[in-house]
């Protein structure tokens, strides 16, 4: 019932619709064709045609006639074709909704299927197409799962699973790693520029040559995460303990370093572009940052 009464509705809506577009195609062919297409028309006392005399008879037969002549010579309005292709066409509008929203739980059906699976090109595509459709792929369980590259830019991935899980060269710029299980995860090559890892497990995650430019580090956990050569400029890390992690020839230009823990000099000298690294007081001062 509930369907059937969508279907008359959208058949209304496609018919009130495709009457109105008619409309104005009506009026704009009659501007641009009635006076040439039905012009007055009167005949003599022997039934032959001739044009009206005075301006009150042209007046008179025009009113009489125009409409009925317009309508009987207007090529859209004699065209049942037309107006079916046109009901088509509304109708074919009006259900993107239906098909956008099908397609979305068909793309979540083919990542639950996937789950449990390294390679699975399949979901690949699936969580791609979720994604560009803006849809929040929160608390996503992903565990070792095979997304070499994939794009997910802007992506909302909180509080998800992705332990093991291979990133290389993925593109997350923009997205929202919050809270989530990075645990063993290989971000090489990735482009993680202006994400959120706040409150992140990042233990022994792999970022070797990654973009981590302007990233929220906020409250990640960072135990063996290894960040050789990662692009580390304007980052913000804070509440961190960098226990054995690899700052080698990283780019900490701007960098932001507040209320960290077990941050060492040899860590931080083993970078790159260190000296322009911003720190809070008390790093600078039991590290001698300034000598």
């Amino acid at each position: 019932m509930k369907n059937a009464k969508k279907v008359i509705s959208r058949l209304s809506a496609a018919i009130a619709g495709t009457v109105a577009i008619m409309l104005v195609i009506f009026l704009v062919e009659t501007a641009l064709n009635g006076q040439a297409r039905c012009r007055p028309i009167t005949k003599d006392g022997e039934g032959r045609e001739k044009l009206p005399e005075t301006a009150g008879e042209a007046k008179a037969t025009v009113e009489e006639h125009w409409l009925l002549c317009e309508i009987d010579n207007s090529v859209f309005l004699n065209s049942l074709e037309t107006f079916s292709i046109l009901v088509a066409l509304w109708i074919f509008f009006l259900e993107t909704p239906d098909r956008t929203q099908k397609a979305q739980y068909e793309a979540w059906q083919v990542v639950d299927a996937a789950h449990g699976l390294k390679t699975s090109y399949a979901r690949m595509i699936a969580l791609q197409d979720l994604n560009e459709d803006q849809i929040s792929m929160k608390g996503l369980s992903a565990v070792e799962a095979d997304l070499r590259s994939i794009n997910l830019k802007g992506a909302d991935l909180r509080n998800a699973d992705l332990r093991g899980a291979d990133l290389r060269g993925a593109n997350l710029s923009n997205s929202n790693l919050s809270n989530a299980d990075l645990t063993h995860v290989d971000f090489s090559n990735a482009n993680l520029a202006n994400a959120c890892l706040t409150s992140s497990n990042l233990t022994d995650a792999n970022f070797v040559e990654a973009d981590l430019s302007n990233v929220d580090f906020v409250g990640a956990i960072i135990t063996d995460t290894n960040f050789v050569r990662a692009n580390l400029e304007r980052a913000y890390f804070g509440d961190n303990s960098f226990i054995k992690t690899n700052l080698k020839d990283a780019n900490l230009k701007k960098t932001k370093f507040f209320g960290v823990e077990n941050l060492s000099s040899a860590q931080i000298k083993s970078a790159e572009n260190w000296p322009q690294a911003i720190y809070d007081a008390a790093l600078t001062n039991q590290l001698k940052l300034g000598e």
